[in-house]
């Protein structure tokens, strides 16, 4: 089996660059790397491995790269095509509580809130683009629900 560190990046085709970066930096904290790939600007959170790369109306990085993929992305600026969403997780509640808050005030649109028996509680924030991420808090391990008839004896 190969061993893998885990999903480095999401890559976004956006319309409008700017507001893109406002959305991400401003609600979620994110931050530029800094690191040019021609029109690409890459986003990662602070402490963190992550990276979301944004794409300019699917112009691609630099010229005459090895993005195969830059003809088939142009138009797609917030098509969903087979993906769904992806989520960030926030540190705690109040951080939570706040994104829900001012989604909107950075050009985000809270699209449904959902709790599950106090165990977990996300939510789902449609960004400039339309694109859906997903917000959680806490630890990032999924609720164990024990309960008789599942529970494992020792």
């Amino acid at each position: 089996m190969i061993r893998s560190k885990g999903i480095f990046h999401s890559h976004l085709v956006v319309k409008d660059i700017q507001r893109s970066v406002r959305f991400y930096c401003g609600l979620f904290g994110m931050q530029d790397t800094g690191f040019k790939d021609g029109d690409l600007v890459f986003l990662t959170t602070p402490g963190s491995h992550d990276l979301l790369a944004l794409n300019p109306q699917g112009t691609g990085g630099y010229p005459g790269g090895c993005a195969l993929e830059v003809e088939r992305e142009h138009g797609l600026a917030g098509v969903q095509g087979g993906a769904s969403h992806f989520g960030i997780m926030l540190e705690d509640r109040t951080d939570y509580d706040t994104a829900l808050a001012l989604a909107p005030e950075f050009g985000g649109r809270v699209v449904s809130q959902c709790e599950h028996g106090g165990l977990v509680a996300h939510a789902y924030i449609a960004d400039p683009d339309g694109y859906v991420v997903e917000i959680q808090y806490g630890s990032g391990e999924l609720p164990v629900i024990q309960d008789a008839a599942h529970s494992v004896s020792q």
